[in-house]
C-alpha cells in the first residue's frame, strides 16, 4: 500500500499470501526476522480477507516500511492468483531471489537462508523448494492422515511430471529472479488448488531439463491450525492433475496416462458415479425405509444428478465459473438430452421396430456424446471464455493498485 522505491534492491523478496489470517499471523516472528535480516523484504498479499488481516498487515508495514509491502486484492481470488500477483510484484524489485512462504509459518523463516544457500552454491538450479521429510534429526510434525495423503498425491504428481518429486505442496519455495521465473508467473494458472504442480510443469516444459528444481529436506516443519481442505478440494485436485497432464504433456510416451487424464473419460466416470448414487438411494429408500419405488427413483435421480454435476464441475472440466450460471446451463442440457433420449427411443422402437434395449444403448451413446459436447462448449466454457479475459481484469486491478500506491509518498 506504500510506494516502495527502494534505494537498494533487497537480496530476497518473499511473498506471503494471506486470507483471514488475523489470528494466526505471528507478528513477533516476522518482526524478529526482519530486524535480523535487513536484506530480506516481505510482500504480504491480502487476498480479500473478511477479518482483521489487512489491519494486522498494515501495522507490520508501518513498523518496517523499508522491508514490508502490503498488496490488497479485492475480491478474494484464491491462493494461486494471490501468489502470482505477489510474485510479479517481487520480480519488479530486482532482488536476487524471490519466493513465497505460507502465512502460518509452518515452515520457520530460518528456512529462507537454507534455500538461499542452495541457489547460491548451484547456479543451474532455478527453484529450491522445501520438502517435509521425516528424517532422523529433523523435526517434522505432521498428522498421519495428511502424510499418507501427501504420499499418494506426490506419487501422482511424479507420474504426471515425469520426475520423482517428493513434496510439491510445501509452502516454502524460492526462485532465482531471472527470465525463466518471470515466464513461470506471467500467465494466470489454470489450476487454483495445485498450482505448485503447474509451476513445476511450466518449468519442465520450458527448460526441457530436470536438474533445475531442487528439493531441500526441511529441518523443522509443524502442522499449524485447522485444515481448510474439503472433500471437493480432493476431487478438484484430481481434475487439475489430469488437466496438467493433458495440457503440458511432459510424458509424451505414456499413452495410458494421457488416456486416463482424457476429459471424455472423466465425463463417463462422473456419469457412472452419479448412476451408482442413483441406484444406491433407490435401493436404500425402498429396502430400509419402505418408500415407494416411484418416489425413491425420483429422489435417487436428484442425488445422482447433484453428484454428477459436482464431479463434472470439479473433476471433468475443472471450472472456475460461479455455480449460479453453470448449474442453470447444466439443468438445461440435462432437459435437452432427456428429451433427445425420449425422441430417439420413440423413433427407433415405434418407427423402425428396433428392440428397446438396443435402442436404449444407441440413445445412451448419442446422449453421452451430445451432453459432453454441450457441457464442454457451453455449460462450463461459457464462463471459461469470460474467465479468459480475467488476466486483463487482473492486470487492470494491479495497475489500479500501482496507481494508488504511487500516490502515497513514503
Amino acid at each position: 500500500m506504500r510506494n516502495h522505491a527502494l534505494a537498494h534492491p533487497p537480496d530476497v523478496s518473499i511473498v506471503v499470501p494471506c486470507f483471514n489470517e488475523a489470528h494466526r499471523l505471528d507478528v513477533a516472528a516476522f518482526g524478529a526476522y526482519l530486524r535480523a535480516h535487513p536484506g530480506v523484504e516481505f510482500i504480504f498479499v491480502n487476498d480479500g480477507s473478511t477479518d482483521g488481516t489487512l489491519g494486522v498487515l498494515a501495522s507490520i508495514e508501518s513498523a518496517y516500511p523499508s522491508q514490508v509491502e502490503v498488496v490488497d486484492l479485492h475480491p478474494n481470488q484464491g491462493k494461486a492468483q494471490a501468489v502470482r500477483a505477489g510474485m510479479q510484484r517481487a520480480l519488479s524489485r530486482e532482488a536476487l531471489y524471490v519466493g513465497y512462504f505460507d502465512a502460518d509459518l509452518a515452515t520457520p523463516l530460518d528456512a529462507i537462508g537454507e534455500l538461499m544457500e542452495v541457489l547460491d552454491t548451484a547456479p543451474k538450479i532455478d527453484i529450491a523448494v522445501g520438502a517435509r521429510v521425516a528424517l532422523l534429526g529433523r523435526q517434522i510434525t505432521r498428522r498421519a492422515t495428511r502424510h499418507y495423503a501427501g504420499r499418494v498425491f506426490a506419487t501422482a504428481a511424479s507420474l504426471v511430471l515425469g520426475v520423482p518429486v517428493y513434496d510439491t505442496q510445501c509452502g516454502a519455495k524460492l526462485f532465482r529472479a531471472n527470465a525463466m521465473t518471470n515466464e513461470l508467473f506471467r500467465r494466470p494458472f489454470r489450476s487454483r488448488w495445485i498450482f505448485d504442480v503447474e509451476i513445476f510443469a511450466r518449468h519442465l516444459a520450458a527448460s526441457r531439463r530436470k536438474d533445475g528444481i531442487y528439493e531441500l529436506p526441511l529441518r523443522r516443519w509443524t502442522d499449524v491450525g485447522e485444515s481448510r481442505v474439503k472433500l471437493t478440494d480432493f476431487v478438484r485436485a484430481i481434475g487439475e492433475m489430469a488437466m496438467i497432464a493433458q495440457e503440458y504433456r511432459l510424458r509424451r510416451g505414456s499413452g495410458i496416462l494421457q488416456l486416463v487424464s482424457a476429459p471424455f473419460l472423466r465425463y463417463i466416470g462422473a456419469g457412472g458415479v452419479g448412476t451408482l448414487f442413483h441406484y444406491a438411494v433407490l435401493t436404500l429408500s425402498v429396502e430400509l425405509f419402505g418408500a415407494s419405488p416411484t418416489l425413491s427413483t425420483v429422489l435417487g435421480a436428484l442425488v445422482g444428478a447433484f453428484v454428477n454435476y459436482q464431479l463434472n464441475y470439479h473433476l471433468t472440466f475443472v471450472s472456475v465459473a460461479p455455480h449460479r450460471s453453470t448449474l442453470r446451463a447444466y439443468l438445461l442440457v440435462a432437459c435437452l438430452t432427456t428429451a433427445l433420449s425420449g425422441f430417439g427411443m420413440s423413433y427407433l422402437v415405434s418407427g423402425h421396430g428396433v428392440h428397446y434395449l438396443l435402442a436404449q444403448i444407441a440413445c445412451t451413446a448419442v446422449v453421452l456424446v451430445v451432453g459432453y459436447v454441450l457441457n464442454k462448449s457451453w455449460t462450463f466454457a461459457a464462463q471459461g471464455k469470460r474467465s479468459s479475459r480475467a488476466p486483463e481484469a487482473s492486470n487492470a486491478r494491479e495497475l489500479e493498485t500501482e496507481s494508488s500506491v504511487s500516490q502515497q509518498p513514503r
